[in-house]
């Protein structure tokens, strides 16, 4: 698939959108601000008590660990409702889905242990294939890569059905979509320079591209298993 018209089409798209994706990106990403705040306290918490600036007794370090625990599911909790709800919202600013809103942004709870389980799923697969060297976990990423937008797309499909059909999906296609995916990395370092505040345009403009390249393959997958059961 041509990079250009993918990204082309992804701007034209955005400015299309009847609710903001860079008002949807703020809503985001403050909640990712504070997600990642908490962590920040709950480490320096750590380091105070290893380097004996606060008393270390029994009672300081059994807070710590229930602590470190609760933000620890509430962190993976939140984190996959905005990035499942992220997704659902980009697929439908790609397809020029006037039925959006900013309630898109966390409709992934009513099938959250569904999304945990994908993530958590691809998560250990990703490593499995990592152990073996580096290069089979990159090729295990990219195969993986369609299985969040399948769910966000038809969150009645199975964990194990959106890796399947991503799997057949990114046949042929791993390289291609390593290659759009470092497309981006200078829109990512503007993101990095400006302290972040440039992923209010880099974040939309990525994830509504990748949405495009998935309705793509998409397309493609459909015609070709219509033309299999064909023949």
């Amino acid at each position: 698939m041509n990079r250009k018209v993918l990204k082309d089409d992804a701007k034209q798209a955005m400015r299309a959108a009847v609710v903001s994706p860079y008002m949807v990106t703020v809503i985001m990403g403050v909640i990712l601000l504070i997600l990642s705040s908490v962590q920040f306290f709950l480490d320096l918490w750590e380091e105070f008590m290893e380097k004996g600036i606060i008393d270390s007794d029994t009672n300081i370090v059994l807070a710590f660990g229930i602590s470190s625990a609760l933000f620890y599911f509430v962190n993976l909790i939140l984190s996959t409702i905005l990035q499942f709800g992220y997704y659902s919202y980009c697929l439908k600013v790609a397809a020029r889905n006037q039925n959006m809103s900013y309630g898109d942004l966390f409709s992934t709870v009513r099938y959250l242990l569904k999304a945990v389980g994908l993530v958590l799923v691809m998560s250990i697969f990703t490593i499995l294939w990592s152990l073996l060297l580096l290069i089979p976990g990159i090729i295990a990423s990219c195969r993986y890569s369609q299985a969040i937008f399948i769910m966000a797309e038809s969150p009645d499909k199975g964990i194990m059905e959106c890796i399947r059909e991503s799997k057949e999906m990114m046949a042929g296609h791993k390289w291609e979509w390593f290659v759009l995916g470092l497309s981006f990395i200078l829109w990512d370092l503007l993101g990095l320079f400006t302290c972040f505040l440039g992923f209010i345009y880099v974040a939309p403009y990525t994830t509504v591209t990748l949405a495009n390249y998935y309705y793509g393959l998409k397309n493609n997958f459909a015609d070709f298993t219509a033309w299999e059961k064909a023949y």
